[in-house]
Order: C-alpha cells, then sequence, then structure tokens
C-alpha cells in the first residue's frame, strides 16, 4: 500500500467518526433543531350549538395549529390537504377513522374533537391520536359556563399535548415582584385610559403566561382620574352628536331633546349655548349625526324622528346657511346614521320604514347619497330582518382590511355581520340598552307592542395604535330582561371591545356611574386637538307626574392631560 492510499484510507477514517460523533450529538442533543420530526393533522372541530359558530371552528383551529406548531420539529398538515382526505373518508369520525385519515396523509398524530354549547354551559371534548396505535390516546375533557372560557382551556389542552407527547415544557414566564393593589371604593370619576389592567398579573399571571398575546384581554381598575360633567338639564337628552356645524373652526355639540335640536359649544369650562331650534309637537327626535355628505363644507345635522304615536318616522335634516339653520329635508321616512370611515371620509346610511310586517323595524341598509337635493340609496350594504339602523356601524372590526357590519339583534347582543347578511359572531353579554322605542303594528285593541331600540355602536382606533375597536355602552336594568315591555335602567358605563379571532373581547371599560346612558361621540369636544367620548346621561326620566327629567353630558379624556384635569361645572 503506498503513501498516497494511506492517506486517503486516513481521510475516510476520519469522515466516518466525525459522522458517529454527529449522531452522537443528535441523539443527545435536545435542541429541537435536532429531536425526532412530528406530521399532525388537526381536524376541525365539530360545533353543536344553536347559533352559527364558524368563527369559533377556525379560532380553534388557528390556536392549536399556532400553539403545537411553536416547535421546529412539528410540522401541520395543511386545512385544504386535510379536508380533503376527511370528506373522501366515510363513516362517524372516530379514533379508528383518525388513523385512517392520519395514514393517507403519512401523520404521525391525529388531533379532533368537538364543542358542544347549550345555554352558558359549554363542553370540550378532544383526542389526540397516535396513527400506528402504538402510544395511547390522548384524551381531553372539559365542561365549564361561558363560552369565555374556551380559550384558556384549549390553551391548556395544546400545553399538555406538547408536554406529554412532544416533550416541551411550557415554564410560566417569571413576573417582577409586585406590591399589593390598594383597596379603593368605586370611584365615578374614572378614566379609560387608567382603567386597564393585563391579565398577565396577579393570581392570572402563572396561569396563563404563556398565552398567545391575541387572546389576552384586560379589566378594569380602579382609578381616581375625573371625567368632566356639565350642569343638570331639566328635559331628556335623547342624542348627543360632534361636528363644526357652522365652519368655524370649532366643534360644537349638537343635543337633541323629544322636540328640540341644541347647539352647544365647550368654553370656559362649560357648554355655552349657541342655537336652540324648538320644532313643533308632532315630531319626537331620537337620535341625531353630522356630517357633510352634499359636499358644500357645510355638515349636515341629521336628526331621526318619530311622529307622536311612535309609529311614523318623519326625519329631518338642518344645515346652516351663513346665518341660520334651515330645513333641507323634512318629514323624511328614512333613519339615518353616519359612520366615519377611513379614506372615505364620513359615509350616511339609511333605512327606510316599511309599511307593516315583522320587517318594518328592520329592513334593509343603504349607503345613502345627495341628489337632485334629497339623499337618496346608493348601494345595499345589509339584508332586511338584520337590525335596526340605530344600532348600527361599519368598519375594519375584524382589522383584517376589509369592512364588516357590527350590529345589536332584538335582545341586546352585540353580532358582526358581513355586508352578505351572513352572522359570523354573536356575543352573550346584553350591551346597550335604549328606553327609545317604535310602536309595532298590532291586530289587537288595547295591546302594547313596543320594539326598542338599540344603541348607537362605533367602529374606530380609539388609541391610535393601528387596530380598530368597537365602543358600546352598557346599561344596567333593574328588572333584568323578564319585562319585555318595562325598561328600568340603574346604572352604566362604556366599553371598548376588540376582536381576537375568537370574538370580541374587553380592552377596558369606565367605572359605572349613576343613572344610564342614552347616547356617545367620540371627537374633539372641547377643541384641545384631542378626541374625548362624551355621554349623555339621564338621572331621571320625569316619567312620574309631578317630577321632571334630570339630563347630563359627561366628558372622558382618551388621553392623559399635562395640565390640571377638567372640573365638574
Amino acid at each position: 500500500m503506498n503513501i498516497f492510499e494511506n492517506k486517503y484510507l486516513r481521510k475516510i477514517g476520519i469522515l466516518i467518526g466525525l459522522i458517529t460523533l454527529l449522531s452522537l450529538i443528535m441523539s443527545f442533543n435536545p435542541n429541537p433543531a435536532f429531536a425526532q420530526q412530528y406530521r399532525i393533522v388537526i381536524i376541525p372541530f365539530k360545533i353543536n350549538a344553536e347559533k352559527n359558530m364558524t368563527f369559533l371552528k377556525d379560532g380553534v383551529l388557528d390556536m392549536l395549529s399556532s400553539r403545537l406548531s411553536s416547535g421546529e420539529n412539528v410540522e401541520i398538515v395543511g386545512r385544504e390537504e386535510t379536508e380533503k382526505v376527511v370528506k373522501a373518508v366515510e363513516g362517524i369520525l372516530n379514533e379508528g377513522k383518525a388513523r385512517e385519515i392520519g395514514a393517507k396523509l403519512e401523520a404521525d398524530y391525529v388531533l379532533f374533537g368537538s364543542l358542544t354549547i347549550f345555554g352558558e354551559s359549554v363542553s370540550i371534548d378532544s383526542k389526540m391520536v397516535d396513527v400506528t396505535g402504538d402510544r395511547k390516546t390522548l384524551a381531553f375533557f372539559n365542561q365549564s359556563k361561558g363560552i369565555g372560557e374556551v380559550i384558556p382551556e384549549i390553551n391548556n389542552f395544546a400545553e399538555e399535548i406538547n408536554e406529554k407527547v412532544f416533550g416541551r415544557v411550557m415554564l410560566p414566564k417569571e413576573l417582577p415582584a409586585k406590591q399589593a393593589p390598594q383597596v379603593q371604593p368605586d370611584d365615578i370619576y374614572a378614566h379609560p385610559e387608567t382603567l386597564a389592567q393585563s391579565f398577565d398579573d396577579d393570581e392570572v399571571a402563572g396561569k396563563r403566561s404563556d398565552l398567545n398575546p391575541a387572546f389576552i384581554i384586560t379589566r378594569p381598575q380602579k382609578s381616581s382620574r375625573e371625567f368632566w360633567k356639565s350642569r343638570n338639564f331639566r328635559e331628556l337628552i335623547n342624542g348627543i352628536a360632534l361636528g363644526d356645524v357652522d365652519r368655524d373652526g370649532k366643534v360644537e355639540t349638537i343635543i337633541i331633546t323629544p322636540n328640540s335640536v341644541n347647539i352647544y359649544r365647550f368654553e370656559n369650562d362649560r357648554l355655552l349655548e349657541i342655537k336652540k331650534i324648538d320644532e313643533d309637537k308632532y315630531k319626537i327626535f331620537i337620535g341625531v349625526d353630522v356630517a357633510d355628505i352634499n359636499g358644500n363644507g357645510y355638515p349636515e345635522i341629521f336628526v331621526t324622528s318619530l311622529n307622536p304615536q311612535r309609529n311614523v318616522i318623519n326625519s329631518i335634516v338642518l344645515e346652516y346657511d351663513g346665518k341660520n339653520y334651515t330645513k333641507i329635508v323634512d318629514n323624511s321616512a328614512w333613519y339615518y346614521r353616519a359612520v366615519e370611515l377611513p379614506g372615505r371620509r364620513s359615509v350616511l346610511f339609511g333605512q327606510r320604514q316599511k309599511t307593516g310586517g315583522p320587517d318594518s323595524f328592520s329592513s334593509e341598509i343603504f349607503e345613502m347619497v345627495w341628489s337632485n337635493n334629497e339623499y337618496v340609496p346608493d348601494r345595499k350594504v345589509l339584508p332586511s330582518n338584520l337590525t335596526n339602523l340605530m344600532g348600527f356601524a361599519l368598519g375594519d372590526v375584524m382589522n383584517d382590511g376589509g369592512e364588516t357590519v357590527v350590529a345589536y339583534d332584538k335582545s341586546d347582543y352585540i353580532k358582526i355581520i358581513n355586508q352578505s347578511g351572513r352572522v359570523l359572531w354573536t356575543g352573550s353579554i346584553h350591551y346597550g340598552g335604549s328606553t327609545h322605542y317604535f310602536e309595532m303594528p298590532s291586530f289587537e285593541p288595547n295591546s302594547d307592542n313596543r320594539q326598542y331600540y338599540p344603541m348607537r355602536l362605533s367602529i374606530t382606533d380609539i388609541d391610535l395604535d393601528g387596530k380598530y375597536e368597537v365602543i358600546a355602552v352598557k346599561n344596567y336594568e333593574l328588572t333584568g330582561r323578564l319585562l319585555k315591555q318595562l325598561r328600568k335602567f340603574k346604572e352604566a358605563q362604556i366599553e371598548s371591545l376588540s376582536w381576537n379571532g375568537l370574538g370580541l373581547v374587553t380592552n377596558w371599560k369606565t367605572a359605572i356611574i349613576s343613572g344610564y346612558m342614552r347616547d356617545f361621540a367620540i371627537g374633539d369636544f372641547d377643541n384641545d386637538g384631542e378626541d374625548e367620548i362624551i355621554a349623555a346621561v339621564i338621572s331621571k326620566e320625569g316619567s312620574i307626574v309631578g317630577t321632571r327629567p334630570v339630563s347630563s353630558v359627561i366628558s372622558y379624556d382618551l388621553k392623559k392631560k399635562t395640565s390640571e384635569s377638567k372640573t365638574v361645572n
């Protein structure tokens, strides 16, 4: 053997040694990059519920995929590929069928399950099946109250799979020590910006610290921050809106009572009356919006109103002509609601009253345009029988770049609807709560057939973080929901909600105040360059003979002021 052959054999020996060493390293190194590779099929969970819960099926699938694929050694089979094979396998889905599906997709494990929702009870039943049958099936069952528990329980199951199947222990994050919070009495002068505390603190931190941030919500805490309050008005405030209606560069506050339109401006820490427009006794004003729809530079004041019997819509539209506020539309059979849409300025929506029938209260909703000195429907935004326009908003509520409707149903549950009329999600908590009502047609003498109007909703990026939120009022009833024809409210608060992939969850809420809120608006109420939330608060309805109503306006600063807080006037 010559010298060249010896060198060649030595190189071969070194190469074999390196390969052997690398194999040993891979067998002992805990780094996931060197760990066994797994291929998992996640079959979309079956949803057993009375309502359409497609959003929940998608959300659970996305969450499980995200939590289980967090390591480099796990591959999740694509949804389209999975659903194609699932459809081809006949019979009831069980462990045997799951293994058959897994074998066709060349997977190691198959995860499947179901969610059963009955009233407030929610049951989760799921299994992680080894396709070869060598390992015991990992089963998970949980029954709880409230759909809000679905997210943490699915997260717990994902952690159990990571630990027992893949050997990945998800350690809780260490948090800095915190002082015990001081217990304070309820403060009615709470500031929404300070009413937020993350669920990743206190007793919840260790349990859910590894939860996907997309599913973390916040809860309120006490604060001494004040809101501004106006003097008391000895009449009912039926609606409130903001806008520079006289084009003087300052924002005015438009307040409607049952029979008048009142224009104010915030000056010297109080509301200064600019103009009072009285209407005749044959109208009851129930809603107000401000927007320049006809494009002449002067924002119109859209006042939705009813006749004294509350069974006919006879709305009006006012506009400043440089000297006076004139009526450019009268006795209109349309409900009006104006919405600010990014890149499209203000958009007007209308809903026409129909004569008789169950859909007279919730007919089609249209985008309206100004043509031939009147507002006419341009395109249909929502089919009939879905909602009343008074509780309607359109915007990018899911933060996916699309325009989706947020509205109330007849029971004051918030729902999300696409523009073809498909309900994507319905909440399980009552919001809104209004004493405005429409007298529906009745074929029985002396019968009371009130249909209550929903409250205003708003979709806005209120904290300017690039994500849109839903702003809603929650009025708390004295009588509950059992007495359909009698509504009495005792307390109220404003709440911010945002979409987390499964539903609308709370970002923050103001402290509860006495009385109830009739309407709210968002804008630069005090002309300081920053937006506020203002609300019309009813302290006394004045419905008892010999009593007078008591109303007021409150304003919440959305940002902390550098100067002294506003004081109660």
